[in-house]
């Protein structure tokens, strides 16, 4: 899996690397040739997915969605998931 992490900090919280560290395994889980970009904004993380066949897509959303509804986070999900043939959300920071 090829990850570029854009605007992080040298130090994270041992809360948000554990949260990185699953998703990362969830996403590698599915499909190991994808590729993801995350900015941390000033209120959010954004996250794009590119899968490495679009097919994969719709099993991984489905994991996402179940890893973040384990842990009670709220996602803010693109529309355009089967148009552009990549996964886009934002988690907001409290």
């Amino acid at each position: 899996m090829y990850i570029i992490k854009k605007y992080f900090p040298e130090v994270m919280a041992d809360n948000e690397t554990a949260y990185f560290n699953h998703l990362f395994g969830v996403i590698e889980s599915v499909d190991e040739l994808c590729s993801m970009e995350i900015t941390k904004k000033p209120t959010a993380y954004h996250f794009r997915i590119a899968t490495s066949v679009p097919k994969y897509n719709e099993l991984l959303l489905q994991e996402i969605l179940k890893l973040h509804n384990l842990f009670n986070i709220r996602l803010n999900m693109s529309k355009s998931i089967k148009a552009s043939a990549t996964i886009v959300f934002d988690i907001e920071l409290n």
